[in-house]
């Protein structure tokens, strides 16, 4: 009989490149209709291809997949009354005029019939550039799909992709390529999670050699994704199988009871739920009942009730710290890199007594580094106890410095649409932006790298809302001192009772919430983006927090100001010169004949003059 794969689960987008070398394909088969000026493409889908059309310096492999995407685009009908532009919340858009000026070079057209032409033309010339490893990508994906023969790691994936292109004659790497394809898809995750999957892994891959048994990634486990607000079905597709869980809030998943019942029919049983973030009563008597009904294993909630905090003389914990004691604590398989992974898990979720190790870890998760792999990495490192050195090896110890150089040189545009809102209690200030989209060629612009920016660009703050639109809004406390917001308390306000986090990092769904103005607002972007702050700002008045000032601090916005100021300054120049001249030139302008012809109208003038005559005539 079969035995059930261990699933552990990462919140967050990710992969691998057995994942990667699938996604060629994908490039041509993502939904796709046009409405209101834009391309509009599935979130999950959006992800990888807007990391694939910003990709800086592309070699000809990856021109070629950019040509496939655009020829999708231009090949897709206009379809506004379609059920997918019905539920736009679910798809991102893709501006036709911002491609048309990124990719004139590829030349899109506009009449329908020439798209249409464009199309096949863009998709013949991108199928040849790819020719020589479409041969090696099928073999790649035909041992990869083998559960027996699946590599034990992702640096076993990189020794086969190399040893099959070497043996096809490829001129190049296939590594850049499968590289690029598998980081596209990163995003979302912290380090705590990231640390409770390689407890998990740990434990598990150590209890099995304690009784003889080895377990194999990719075979008899794996680290699978879920994000927030997606529903957990998709790991039926794993059957059969048990899933373990940490670091997932209960409220980000609105159908959880639901869920964990519809895979337990599909053979799919949920062995551990451990989570830190803050719970309402009736989803912990839900979760109970599941255990108790013997549809949930392990089930262990250390957060608050949702609204309240911890109790002051209680320790809080991260989910790693509850994954290490549960699981590794005193046991024949705990060791010194176990604990100083724990530590540093701990200090980056509640920042306090960060570690060397924690600053890298959290650097490189925000810089979109492929999880499964750091996960894989941090997993062989605990026995030894040198993850530093492992990573180094890697090449991803100095990753963060060099992101940092790249960041600085498109920060600017995080600036573009920025509110300042102040509240009257304490002054706390919140920084309200628009997120922004690093332009082809440029390096790509993370959630975690934007709020590093602004926690730098804005130091007296203590809060930062950054809105993808409407759809999607993350929230973090940049002043841990500051306490005037609960986020996880709030976030459920602004959006709805799925929403939530704790109390420094949070998100939600504002355009879910039942006051919302959807007729007012819309879809946000940058030309109505002040309203949607002041629509949020509104909203913090509703739950108790009162507003003192709202500031549009938009560098746009500053521009234009400073522009109109100019453009003043030149119109009262250009007035006081044109008058200057006129007076020379044309004698009828001169003060003295402009008072001869208004004397019919204002008598009064000659008087004046005549008496001013008077006082400086001997």
């Amino acid at each position: 009989m079969r035995q059930r794969k261990k699933l552990i689960v990462i919140h967050g987008w990710g992969g691998t490149y057995a994942e990667a070398a699938g996604r060629i394909a994908d490039l041509l088969d993502f939904e796709c209709f046009w409405d209101d000026g834009s391309f509009m493409v599935p979130r999950r889908s959006a992800t990888m291809i807007r990391h694939l059309l910003n990709v800086p310096n592309p070699d000809p492999y990856i021109t070629a997949l950019q040509k496939l995407t655009l020829s999708r685009f231009i090949a897709c009908e206009v379809d506004s009354l379609s059920s997918q532009a019905a539920h736009k919340d679910t798809f991102a858009g893709f501006s036709e005029a911002r491609l048309r000026d990124d990719f004139a070079h590829f030349g899109l057209p506009l009449s329908p019939s020439a798209r249409q032409q464009r199309s096949i033309q863009l998709r013949e010339s991108a199928e040849e550039a790819l020719a020589p490893i479409q041969k090696v990508i099928l073999e790649l994906k035909e041992t990869w799909q083998d559960a027996d023969a699946c590599p034990q790691s992702e640096c076993e994936a990189r020794e086969l992709i190399d040893t099959r292109g070497k043996a096809a004659g490829l001129s190049g790497s296939l590594l850049p390529l499968l590289e690029m394809l598998r980081e596209m898809h990163e995003t979302g995750g912290d380090l705590d999670t990231v640390a409770s999957a390689a407890f998990y892994a740990h434990w598990l891959v150590s209890q099995a050699r304690a009784v003889g048994e080895n377990l194999r990634y990719g075979r008899d486990y794996e680290f699978v994704f879920v994000n927030y607000h997606e529903p957990l079905l998709q790991m039926r597709q794993h059957a059969p199988a048990e899933l373990y869980l940490a670091d997932l809030p209960v409220g980000a998943f609105p159908r959880l009871k639901e869920d964990i019942l519809f895979l337990h029919g599909h053979d799919v049983r949920t062995a551990r739920f451990e989570d830190h973030h803050p719970y309402t009563a009736e989803q912990k008597q839900q979760l109970e009942t599941l255990v108790t009904d013997k549809k949930l294993g392990h089930l262990a909630l250390s957060g608050p009730l949702q609204g309240g905090e911890l109790p002051e003389d209680e320790e809080p914990q991260c989910a790693a710290d509850m994954v290490y004691t549960a699981t590794i604590a005193g046991q024949a398989w705990d060791c010194k890199g176990a604990k100083r992974l724990r530590k540093a898990a701990h200090g980056e979720d509640f920042v306090t007594d960060r570690t060397e190790l924690g600053i890298l870890l959290t650097n490189l998760i925000k810089g979109g580094i492929c999880k499964t792999e750091l996960a894989q990495i941090l997993v062989d490192a605990m026995a030894d106890d040198d993850a530093m050195a492992r990573l180094q090896d890697r090449g991803w110890a100095d990753l963060p410095k060099q992101w940092h150089a790249d960041i600085e040189k498109v920060a600017e545009t995080l600036g573009n649409n920025v509110t300042r809102v102040t509240l009257a209690d304490g002054d706390a200030q919140i920084i309200m932006a628009l997120a922004t989209h690093a332009a082809p060629g440029k390096p790509k612009l993370t959630t975690g790298k934007a709020i590093e920016f602004f926690a730098r660009e804005f130091p007296d703050a203590g809060y930062v809302f950054y809105c993808f639109g409407s759809s999607l809004m993350v929230a973090r406390r940049l002043d841990h001192a500051d306490t005037t917001l609960n986020l996880g308390a709030l976030m459920p306000a602004l959006g709805t009772d799925a929403d939530g986090g704790h109390s420094g990092a949070a998100v939600c769904r504002p355009d879910a919430n039942p006051n919302y103005p959807s007729q007012l607002l819309g879809r946000v972007r940058a030309t109505n983006f002040q309203r949607f702050a002041h629509y949020l700002a509104a909203r913090l008045e509703t739950n108790g927090h009162a507003v003192s000032d709202i500031k549009d601090l938009s560098v746009v916005s500053q521009q234009r100001m400073r522009r109109g100021r100019q453009n003043i300054a030149v119109v009262l120049l250009l007035s006081l010169l044109l008058g200057i001249i006129l007076t020379i030139i044309f004698p009828s302008f001169r003060p003295k004949r402009v008072r001869e012809s208004n004397r019919d109208f204002f008598p009064q003038i000659e008087l004046e003059e005549a008496s001013d005559v008077e006082e400086v005539t001997p």
